[in-house]
């Protein structure tokens, strides 16, 4: 198994166990052609979800907001999934993010600590979107 297979089963296996422990049934599609690698349910509310696993770099995690593979890139919708979940895999964490709040860019950055410059404007902190359960129930 291809070591990018592998990773991403890691982050689906703890996204699943996360979701699970918070109450959510969790339902898998078959095959890999789905855009979305993860379906929660709670109360009746349906949310698709694409699981990325996220080594973090020079205190960010970059999320990327598309698939590729050796034939074509394809930048995610919400015609597609609702949710990214972004597995941090050094700490644990999970980090939930509306595909709404990505502004139709290919990628996502995630500040986990605050600029040294103190710069605000434009940065989006990783804790925004910490175990946000309640952005699934919605």
């Amino acid at each position: 198994m291809a070591i990018t297979k592998q990773k991403g089963d890691i982050a689906e296996a703890f996204v699943t166990y996360l979701l699970k422990q918070n109450g959510f049934n969790v339902l898998v599609p078959w095959g890999e052609d789905n855009r979305y690698d993860l379906v929660s349910e709670k109360n009746g509310v349906f949310k698709r979800i694409q699981v990325k696993y996220v080594t973090p770099k020079n205190g960010t995690l970059n999320v990327s907001i598309r698939s590729s593979n050796n034939y074509n890139i394809i930048h995610y919708s919400l015609r597609d999934i609702d949710v990214i979940a972004a597995y941090h895999p050094r700490e644990n964490k999970v980090y939930f993010i509306p595909l709404n709040h990505t502004r139709n860019i290919s990628s996502c950055k995630l500040r986990l600590r605050p600029t040294k410059n103190k710069q605000k404007k434009f940065i989006i902190m990783a804790s925004k979107y910490e175990s946000r359960f309640d952005l699934l129930e919605k």
